[in-house]
């Protein structure tokens, strides 16, 4: 899939993700985090499609792309919930990590999702962190 081409499909999906990367920006400016969080858990009783690496790939892209639009810089937490948002359209598993690590004496935090073995958003630097909750 050539990132710089883009399709019907993917100028949709682009969309989307844009409305979700701001969406998710609103909901952590201005509601509580215990609040919203539970809404991104997966349902239990919902049947999930498989896993498809194109369906992924779609979902990653249109993040980025989305991302490149902002008039801000889109933090880990936003990706994440944009992301998973994103995964909800197709109907896809995902699993939102939240996690944290001491540096110089302060706590940092990072989020990151992953869908099945995939990164959807967060992969460049989860391995420092430790993960205290995860959203599936």
């Amino acid at each position: 899939m050539n990132f710089r081409k883009i399709t019907l499909s993917g100028l949709f999906y682009f969309f989307l993700a844009s409305v979700f990367l701001y969406f998710s920006q609103l909901l952590i400016l201005f509601v509580p985090f215990r609040w919203y969080i539970p809404l991104y858990a997966d349902k239990k009783d919902r049947n999930y499609n498989e896993l498809s690496e194109e369906k992924l790939l779609l979902v990653r892209i249109a993040l980025l792309r989305g991302l490149k639009f902002l008039p801000w810089k889109g933090k880990c937490l936003v990706q994440a919930l944009a992301g998973k948002l994103l995964l909800r359209i197709f109907n896809l598993r995902g699993t939102i990590f939240l996690g944290v690590m001491k540096k110089d004496g302060n706590m940092k935090a990072h989020a990151w999702l992953i869908s099945g073995n995939t990164f959807i958003s967060g992969k460049d630097v989860y391995s420092k962190y430790t993960v205290v909750q995860q959203v599936s």
